[in-house]
């Protein structure tokens, strides 16, 4: 095999091994959030690098989702994950038409669901 076959054949498994992981998860499952809440339908969506906190009171959980009951963009009754002592995060950048919505989605650990949004 040439040097060239070699060096595609390790990049196209390196972008396997990168698709798969903690930020794959997570950009999925904001998507599938959005998909089951969002009002708008033709939206595209660009996402941050996932991080974590600590620091996040119920109390800032809570009124996140008031808020969020309140937005027009958003469905009512939105079912979220369970609360906890540490999230992860991702910050998005949502574009519908000409507006840009940009939001951060605090989702559990394991990141299987989202548990609130600002």
């Amino acid at each position: 095999m040439n040097i060239k076959i070699k060096s595609v054949v390790l990049l196209t498994a390196l972008a396997a091994l990168c698709g798969c992981g903690p930020q794959h998860k997570a950009e999925n499952t904001v998507e599938d959030f959005l998909e089951n809440n969002m009002k708008a339908d033709g939206y595209t969506v660009m996402f941050t690098k996932l991080d974590s906190t600590r620091h996040v009171a119920d109390s800032a959980i809570h009124a996140m989702r008031a808020k969020a009951e309140k937005s027009v963009n958003f469905n009512k009754g939105i079912k979220y994950g369970q609360t906890g002592k540490q999230y992860q995060y991702i910050k998005t950048k949502i574009c519908i038409g000409k507006d840009t919505l940009d939001r951060t989605f605090y989702l559990q650990p394991d990141l299987t669901k989202v548990v609130a949004f600002k």
